[in-house]
């Protein structure tokens, strides 16, 4: 009786030691990244506002190492190399899986629209990479490449109309680039 009493304590001690709070919870192995928007650059923000003024401009990530853990990286670096290999179907599996561990990271959902094109799977490139424009949060360089996939994709399936308007959405984030600072 005392060696099952003792069990049922311990497992109890084993489950509440387990268990999280609502709020509290972790995602193992690594957290997803946080959502961020990036301001504007000075050159964009209202002429009447003086809101920001003097602020240094926040440059968002241009790469997904600068926001990725260590498994996504080598995932993304796989695929990557398949895709320059001619293997978009090894880098859509990559990827895949690169989303199954962060599945916010609009680094990620880029490249697999890039991957889509490669296979020639012209509209789940295109909703990808709308996806990962949504994700994106206002980051111009993911965004970039987002919109070149997409306008590349349009003209493969013979939309005109809407290779056009995501050549205009490349133009305007070229330009709105030029206001960030180099690195």
């Amino acid at each position: 009786m005392l060696l099952r009493r003792l069990f049922i304590v311990a497992a109890t001690m084993a489950l509440a030691a387990c268990a999280t709070t609502r709020g509290d919870k972790q995602i193992w192995p690594y957290p997803e990244p946080p959502i961020v928007s990036y301001p504007a650059p000075a050159s964009e923000a209202p002429s009447n506002s003086n809101v920001g003024v003097g602020a240094p401009v926040v440059t968002p990530p241009q790469t997904a190492e600068a926001v990725s853990g260590e498994a996504v990286t080598a995932l993304m670096r796989q695929a990557r190399a398949a895709l320059d290999a001619g293997h978009p179907d090894q880098a859509a599996s990559s990827l895949e899986r690169a989303i199954r561990i962060e599945p916010r990271n609009a680094f990620v959902w880029s490249l697999l629209g890039k991957t889509y094109l490669a296979q020639d799977n012209f509209v789940q490139a295109e909703n990808v990479c709308s996806k990962s424009n949504a994700l994106a949060r206002g980051n111009p360089y993911v965004q970039l490449d987002n919109w070149r996939t997409i306008r590349a994709a349009r003209a493969a399936r013979g939309d005109g109309a809407g290779a056009a308007e995501a050549a205009r959405q490349v133009d305007a984030l070229e330009q709105s680039l030029s206001a960030y600072p180099a690195r």
